[in-house]
């Protein structure tokens, strides 16, 4: 019965997901095509790692503050190319740390602003949409107004300095952000179906823009572990902050997708059977993930056994465990890469 239900959810979330962004992804990537001579292309970083560096890429999970292994990362950064997805820039750059490559592509019309700082947010905003107030990814982000204010300085502070593959996905409040700040800025599209059928997502947007596709395994964190794999061509990469799933002491309304079962679940007692308890023997220690979540991990887990390079979970939490996912601290992966 419960599996029953969970299957009628997911396929009805996978539905309600995929009808919604595929309109909103190829708007967003036909409205971008005016600002691409605002940047380059994936393909000009391919190049980038001249001294055949392994990479650190930096997710938003939980665990990132929980554990904090930042005077690791400050002591070692120098030594690897250190990649950042959208929602870890914020801790990263209010510790001193301009990574080596940003990561976005949720083309989220509102959200995704406010990871470089929404620079027209109104108090009036905030009623609108709770996900910020609510969520376990950046805690400070709480506290809405006065976080917006600080990642507004920090980013346009060190904007000039930041690269940040960009995807033809993105948002237009993002885009005209990150180019109005002058960020380094390099684009590509995001591979969503297969390109070989004629009906295909993707076929249709490189069609508009010629841009390099890459497999984001519907996440972002998944995103920059590719371009680590495949544009930097890092031979050992380390993951911080990719949890995959949340602490057991996380109310269920601070979880990722909590918004959209609300959306598509009418009996709300059923939103908890959409959850599962994982344990992870490595920290002999139980946590909780949703499944949208965990088929991110499903598809990184996929990606990681279909490639040469060593993968080491440095997160020391959540539920990515795979044989072929080695398990380390940051400061072990460091001092031995």
């Amino acid at each position: 019965m419960r599996n029953s239900l969970i299957d009628k959810l997911h396929a009805k979330l996978n539905k309600v997901t995929f009808k919604s962004l595929s309109k909103e992804v190829y708007t967003n990537a036909k409205n971008n095509l005016k600002f691409i001579s605002f940047g380059s292309t994936l393909k000009d970083l391919l190049k980038f790692n001249t001294e055949k560096k392994n990479a650190i890429i930096v997710g938003g999970g939980p665990s990132l503050r929980k554990i904090n292994q930042i005077k690791v990362l400050k002591k070692y950064k120098k030594n690897f190319i250190v990649i950042a997805c959208d929602g870890a820039l914020y801790y990263l750059l209010s510790n001193n740390i301009i990574p080596d490559l940003v990561v976005t592509f949720d083309p989220h019309p509102t959200r995704i602003i406010r990871w470089f700082g929404n620079t027209n947010l109104k108090k009036k905003d905030l009623k609108k949409d709770d996900y910020f107030s609510r969520q376990d990814i950046e805690k400070k982000f709480n506290d809405e107004i006065e976080s917006n204010k600080k990642i507004i300085y920090l980013f346009n502070k060190n904007a000039k300095n930041l690269k940040i593959a960009l995807c033809t996905s993105s948002s237009k409040l993002v885009v005209k952000r990150l180019v109005k700040a002058k960020a380094d800025i390099y684009w590509w599209n995001a591979f969503l179906d297969d390109p070989q059928k004629k009906d295909s997502l993707t076929r249709k947007i490189y069609k508009l823009n010629k841009l390099p596709i890459v497999n984001t395994g519907g996440n972002v964190g998944s995103a920059a572990w590719m371009m680590a794999e495949s544009v930097f061509n890092c031979k050992n990469i380390a993951l911080l902050g990719m949890d995959f799933g949340y602490y057991i002491e996380t109310p269920i309304r601070a979880t990722q997708y909590y918004d959209v079962l609300l959306k598509i679940c009418k009996d709300k007692s059923k939103i908890k059977n959409f959850y599962s308890k994982i344990y992870n023997k490595k920290l002999k220690k139980t946590f909780y993930s949703d499944y949208v979540y965990m088929w991110y991990k499903k598809c990184l887990v996929e990606m990681i056994n279909n490639s040469k390079s060593n993968t080491y979970n440095c997160t020391m939490g959540g539920i990515l465990l795979d044989k072929k996912i080695k398990w380390s601290t940051l400061e072990q992966f460091c001092k031995k890469n």
